[in-house]
């Protein structure tokens, strides 16, 4: 049993079976049973519930399957669902998630021993650096064993039995200062350093499929996944190198950065030579000087395969998909707005998108979808949005769409892997 916030006359019980109750104060809709009437009884909100935590005016609900629900006040963005507006009734927020703590924020520690914050930010309570509030959920530190949200600090234990502290000082380092980061607390184990970890996250290619003697652009996602600012010194790229690079190797592009707070990205922009036709790798290397002290040296590498086309050819994706409603009612339906580009060097038509409301897997080449429209052709470069309607919500879970181009998969372009999209979205009661 526990109450849903400091000061706030709002109760949760969590029975035996699984199912979970509330009771009290309900004006920002904390209960979770569709209305803001405050309940002199208790109204049955959840079932399959495994684990509660109250913030303040909001609540959280960690269900058996490892999902995390959140519904009643969000002006700071507490419950994590990307909007400022309170909900009456729970939505999904994560998945995979174990342990869970909120009071005007919320924090969410999932499986993996990674720690992700949202909702208010005053004083840096989240850790991520910076005192902007989050609408969604940032990850904050990995190898976290259990955590504890205060009302202006946050605590964090992780599995080497070390305790960090963010938020209003005093802390426990030693000062009274307050800190946007995590700080170890002196005496409780673990290394009183914390680090920067630096690591490249993502690459992504326009052209997807280069042209011969021509050149493409490379945007690459770096993250700072440490526990510390710090600077990554140079991003080293190189456009056709199989093998991992030493320190200082000499590459085709360097790029100097600057710090980055804890859990932070920064993404780059840059235009490379395709070259001669051929399969080839571009790899990465963040803090290719090895200067800066980091947790692991091990992740600052990447690699990515592509190849270099002789002739132009097409290459379609999906490239987004938008749902209307975003959160679709029961036994109701609702619409997706595909977008679809052609990322290659030449025209092609892009044949048939077809779509799955709630598919697990990834289908097959020809496989009937449960709406389908033709795309045409598209002009390299050129994206089209299709929408398709009428989509049964069904029951009220955690669901994915899928969507597919070239669903048929006869159309001649540069790869078929990438043609193939998924998004998750829930459907409500």
């Amino acid at each position: 049993m526990a109450a849903s916030g400091p000061g706030v006359t709002t109760s949760l019980a969590l029975k035996t079976d699984g199912s979970l109750w509330a009771w009290g104060d309900n004006y920002n809709g904390q209960l979770g049973d569709g209305t803001t009437t405050n309940r002199s009884t208790p109204v049955q909100v959840l079932t399959g519930v495994a684990a509660m935590a109250g913030g303040y005016a909001h609540t959280l609900a960690l269900k058996t399957d490892g999902s995390l629900w959140a519904w009643g006040y969000n002006y700071f963005g507490e419950l994590g669902d990307g909007t400022t507006t309170d909900r009456l009734r729970p939505v999904q927020v994560l998945t995979g998630v174990a342990a869970v703590s909120a009071d005007y924020h919320t924090l969410a520690l999932k499986t993996d021993g990674s720690l992700w914050a949202w909702g208010y930010n005053s004083g840096g309570r989240l850790g991520d650096g910076t005192t902007t509030d989050r609408l969604r959920p940032v990850q904050v530190l990995t190898g976290v064993a259990a955590v504890s949200a205060g009302g202006d600090h946050t605590l964090a234990l992780k599995t080497d039995g070390s305790l960090w502290a963010w938020g209003v000082g005093p802390l426990g380092d030693g000062t009274t200062a307050t800190h946007l980061s995590p700080v170890p607390v002196v005496g409780f184990g673990g290394s009183l350093t914390p680090d920067a970890d630096f690591t490249v996250t993502n690459v992504t290619l326009n052209p997807s499929a280069p042209l011969a003697g021509g050149t493409f652009n490379a945007w690459i996602t770096l993250k700072n996944r440490g526990t510390q600012a710090g600077n990554p010194g140079t991003l080293r790229v190189w456009a056709n190198q199989p093998q991992t690079q030493s320190c200082d190797a000499p590459g085709d592009v360097d790029i100097s950065l600057t710090s980055l707070p804890a859990g932070a990205n920064q993404t780059v922009r840059i235009t490379l030579p395709a070259g001669t036709a051929g399969y080839k790798t571009l790899r990465t290397f963040i803090d290719s000087q090895c200067q800066t002290t980091e947790l692991n040296e091990t992740n600052n590498q990447v690699g990515k395969g592509y190849r270099v086309f002789a002739q132009p050819i097409a290459d379609f994706a999906v490239t987004a998909i938008a749902l209307t409603p975003k959160r679709p009612t029961a036994s109701g339906t609702f619409s997706a707005a595909v977008t679809v580009k052609n990322r290659g060097t030449a025209p092609g038509d892009a044949g048939v998108l077809a779509l799955w409301v709630d598919r697990p897997d990834v289908p097959a080449c020809g496989a009937a979808g449960d709406a389908a429209l033709p795309v045409g052709t598209l002009a390299a470069g050129a994206s089209r949005t299709l929408t398709l309607d009428g989509l049964p919500a069904g029951t009220a879970a955690a669901k994915s769409l899928r969507a597919f181009v070239d669903a048929t998969c006869i159309s001649a372009e540069a790869y078929d892997g990438n043609n193939h999209w998924m998004k998750p979205y829930t459907v409500v009661p």
